[in-house]
């Protein structure tokens, strides 16, 4: 069946390895994409300001944005989609699940709608990497101060710990939160409702798309289930070989020379 719907994750897949991309290639790419009615989702674990600012040039009708692994749907810049954690769930998150020995020793970023926050005293390497993105990062004495509409806790740990850490944290929250491992040595809680391949299919119902009508890329353990899902699941040539196994094609180009546009216009323009 023709494609009517393509999901790509960014960091690893889409952007360059400097957080780039080709902005004139996307922009040719959305507007041949618009002309067959084809929407293209931006899906990722980053904040949507960050993501806002970063896609800024090239905003279309046809562009989705998917952010925080799925906590945040927006379409023509509104959101249509909000999955935040409830207060009681970070409540309950920063004063209790906090202290189970295996998450004692990590330090916590609460991403909100109107910033982001972590505890006074982080590594300043951390705080470094967490500015590139996450927008208005603050340190805040308490976490449990916070009062503004947390849409995901980002848990930091190491490449080698993420997988385990993922896997023991969604054991014992047995379904009311969900972990996903974003790469970097990063592990998000969302709502055990959200997720990137969630949001998909709130936006395929949302535009009457079949599974089998979804082109998704990706290049980490989180896009796996996107991958599977979608009638076409792309893995990035420079993705692990079990991401590469996963899915049902491999891309030739990697992303920092452009693969996911490449691999579209190829296909299908």
């Amino acid at each position: 069946m023709a494609i009517k719907l393509i999901a790509t994750d960014l960091n690893g897949t889409l952007l360059h390895g400097d957080q780039s991309y080709n902005q004139a290639l996307l922009k040719t790419t959305l507007r041949h994409l618009a002309a067959k009615g084809i929407t293209l989702v931006l899906s990722s674990g980053n904040q949507y300001a960050h993501l806002q600012q970063l896609f800024a040039p090239v905003m279309a009708d046809n562009l989705a944005v998917v952010a925080e692994n799925g906590a945040s749907i927006y379409l023509k810049g509104q959101q249509v989609f909000d999955g935040s954690l409830t207060p009681e769930q970070v409540q309950h998150f920063v004063t209790v699940d906090w202290q189970r020995d295996y998450l004692r020793e990590s330090y916590l970023i609460l991403v909100g709608q109107q910033g982001s926050y972590t505890q006074t005293g982080a590594p300043q390497a951390l705080i470094d990497a967490a500015e590139k993105f996450y927008d208005n990062l603050q340190q805040v004495d308490d976490l449990s101060t916070v009062t503004d509409r947390i849409k995901k806790i980002s848990v930091s740990t190491t490449p080698d710990q993420a997988h385990q850490l993922v896997t023991q944290m969604n054991v014992d929250f047995a379904g009311e939160l969900r972990a996903h491992d974003s790469g970097y040595g990063v592990a998000d809680v969302v709502a055990g409702n959200v997720g990137k391949l969630q949001a998909v299919q709130w936006l395929a119902h949302h535009f009457d798309v079949n599974a089998d009508e979804i082109m998704a890329f990706g290049d980490g353990a989180n896009d796996v289930p996107l991958l599977q899902f979608a009638g076409e699941g792309w893995a990035m040539c420079n993705a692990k070989p079990e991401i590469q196994a996963a899915a049902t094609h491999t891309t030739v180009v990697d992303n920092d020379h452009d693969g996911v546009l490449k691999t579209i216009t190829e296909r299908l323009l």
